[in-house]
């Protein structure tokens, strides 16, 4: 009964926003792993030898702060695979910050990315704000800057629950089409690595196809409209 309420509210808030995604397709049979605050030196090794070890690709929500101290991660992940994407450069609300500097902070940690990976930074473009918070105004700069705004439908506390219970959530609440949210810094690495092991095999035993953002977007006419 849970989880059809809260596609509900999605839908719905998928409806307000047009412009940003909370899922994708429901016709098909693809979700995507993504993950926020990386790269940490202890936490992003675990999580990516996890998806290494099931053969899934996932989309990494960085932090420039940490990007600047850690490039070989940032390196690492886009080696291994996985879509490069745009946390913050410091973990505040973006209607906190004031526009220009939001924008200094933007193009600094997007750029350290690219200068990382050796790719050019404007094929970075999803982003997904601290805590999920963004008003009009910066859904309004935030698409001016060329960015594509990403939050999710199935986001489970793992940060403050046992394993167990995220574990039944992500297998729960997980639909065709789903944004599923772990984070692979602050202390959280081993823990998600083991919730990894358990919930790949079964969701892939179901026939879910992992996907990137932008693989899940390119395919989701209209910004995953269901």
């Amino acid at each position: 009964m849970f989880a059809p309420l809260l596609r509900s509210v999605y839908q719905n808030l998928q409806r307000r926003h047009p412009g940003v995604l909370f899922f994708g397709d429901a016709s098909r049979r693809e979700i995507a792993l993504t993950f926020d605050d990386g790269p940490h030196p202890r936490d992003t090794p675990q999580v990516l030898d996890a998806l290494a070890k099931h053969d899934v690709r996932a989309t990494f929500f960085l932090i420039g702060q940490s990007v600047e101290r850690h490039p070989h991660l940032v390196k690492r992940i886009h080696q291994s695979g996985h879509q490069l994407a745009l946390h913050c450069y410091r973990h505040l609300p973006f209607p906190m910050e004031n526009a220009s500097h939001l924008k200094r902070q933007l193009d600094q940690s997007r750029n350290a990315i690219a200068h990382a990976c050796g790719i050019p930074p404007e094929t970075i473009r999803h982003i997904r704000p601290p805590y999920g918070f963004f008003d009009a105004r910066t859904l309004s700069l935030l698409n001016e800057w060329g960015y594509r705004l990403v939050l999710w439908d199935n986001m489970p506390m793992h940060f403050i629950q046992p394993a167990s219970w995220t574990i039944k959530q992500i297998l729960e609440r997980t639909a065709p089409g789903s944004v599923i949210v772990l984070h692979d810094g602050k202390g959280h690495g081993a823990k998600v690595a083991q919730i990894l092991d358990i919930v790949l095999p079964q969701l892939k035993a179901k026939g879910i196809e992992f996907v990137t953002i932008e693989q899940m977007q390119s395919s989701s006419p209209g910004g995953g409209a269901r």
